[in-house]
């Protein structure tokens, strides 16, 4: 027999005794040994394409499709869950919080037809809806930024193209198809179309990282202490009072000009049809200029278009200012929660988002209703103009302040 020929074999309590060295290397032989999720997913290797990568954005896509059709109410409550919904995609739920706001969309369009009161209404359009899209918005963005990173802001592009399509398919649909089969139908018709888009977008959506739990809580508040943090959530909270009231009025600022309603109804999906090549193409431009260095300058023309909007009361101006406003406002959208995902890391960016999410939820809440109270005094949709304007160039005066 070859003595030479054989190896020691070392106990675990022979281990003990040996020298630090030896034991090191047997810790790091168990580690290697033992499957980890951290190790199989590599955090900065971001696919940026693919199958895969590109399946995610048409999940978000349709989801982004489903909200165009919502209300006020339902709108705001989309973003007002987003601390909570975040966290809870940061932490792994994605899937179990996806589905639930699905099943609650969909059961409360199906409910719709049912409702005789107004809080049956405001209970199932409003709330019902609203929180389900609530909780299915929030981690929809945050699995975007899961799969592209140096084509970040073309995938929220495209992916927030879906409300552009949704805006011009959903309005146009509706008024069309009422006459013929009634509203309780009509609104039955719509629940089989998100049955649909909800469906593909629950088979494509994935997490790509592990889940983290983040130091900092649920709320994580200690975000704001980064300077660009607390300059792009002020600056997103001053937007949100006035970016949507353009959308919001043009058509019955259309109508009070003598402009007939038939043709007034179309100004929307011309904005929201002109939205579509904005998200994209300004998407594909942020890429390669900067998400600021476009969002500033179209933020900036919203808020020109804003205040110039209330003097336009023919077909021909109209026509023009809802293009404009589509291409500037698809930016707005597109790249709003792009530099977020640039001011920390991933262990706690959905929480971040949602923060974030959380704050616009109130400027939705708050600008509508209040620009609304405008029209009844003197200046008329002027006040709207002049009030949304300035609360507009708020948001890009708040990054100049940080810049200097």
């Amino acid at each position: 027999m070859d003595m030479q020929g054989l190896k020691p074999v070392l106990r675990k309590e022979d281990l003990d005794e040996k020298d630090p060295d030896t034991n090191k290397a047997q810790e790091d032989l168990d580690l290697q040994s033992r499957p980890s999720s951290e190790s199989s997913t590599n955090v900065d290797d971001f696919p940026d394409g693919g199958l895969r990568a590109w399946a995610v954005v048409l999940g978000a896509f349709c989801t982004f499709f489903a909200t165009a059709w919502i209300g006020s109410v339902a709108r705001c409550m989309i973003f007002l869950p987003g601390v909570l919904v975040g966290r809870l995609s940061d932490l792994g739920y994605f899937q179990a919080t996806f589905a639930t706001g699905s099943v609650l969309i969909i059961a409360g369009t199906f409910l719709i037809p049912v409702c005789t009161l107004y809080w049956h209404f405001l209970l199932c359009q409003g709330f019902m809806i609203g929180i389900g899209y609530g909780l299915t918005y929030g981690p929809c963005v945050t699995i975007i930024t899961h799969w592209w990173k140096r084509k970040r802001a073309l995938a929220f592009g495209v992916a927030s193209s879906g409300s552009a399509v949704g805006g011009v398919f959903f309005p146009v649909a509706l008024r069309n198809i009422i006459p013929r089969v009634g509203f309780s139908w009509t609104l039955r018709i719509m629940g089989f179309i998100l049955i649909l888009t909800f469906g593909v977008a629950n088979l494509c959506l994935a997490r790509r990282l592990p889940p983290h739990k983040a130091a900092g809580g649920l709320f994580g508040l200690h975000v704001f202490r980064n300077p660009a943090f607390s300059a792009w959530a002020l600056s997103a909270f001053l937007g949100l009072f006035g970016a949507f009231n353009v959308g919001a009025y043009v058509t019955s600022s259309a109508v009070s000009y003598g402009i007939s309603s038939n043709i007034a109804f179309y100004f929307v999906a011309m904005y929201n049809g002109a939205s579509l090549f904005g998200s994209v193409g300004l998407g594909f431009l942020a890429d390669r200029l900067g998400a600021m260095n476009i969002l500033i300058p179209t933020t900036i023309s919203i808020g020109i278009i804003t205040i110039v909007w209330p003097f336009c009361g023919t077909v021909a101006s109209l026509c023009v200012i809802s293009v404009l406003y589509g291409l500037t406002l698809g930016a707005f959208g597109a790249l709003g929660l792009v530099p977020i995902a640039a001011m920390g890391g991933t262990e706690d960016l959905g929480r971040r988002m949602g923060i974030m999410n959380t704050v616009l939820g109130i400027g939705t809440l708050c600008g509508a209703p209040l620009a609304g109270l405008l029209t009844g005094t003197s200046l008329g949709f002027k006040g709207v103009g002049y009030f949304s304007g300035g609360m507009i160039f708020g948001g890009p005066y708040s990054w100049l302040c940080l810049d200097f």
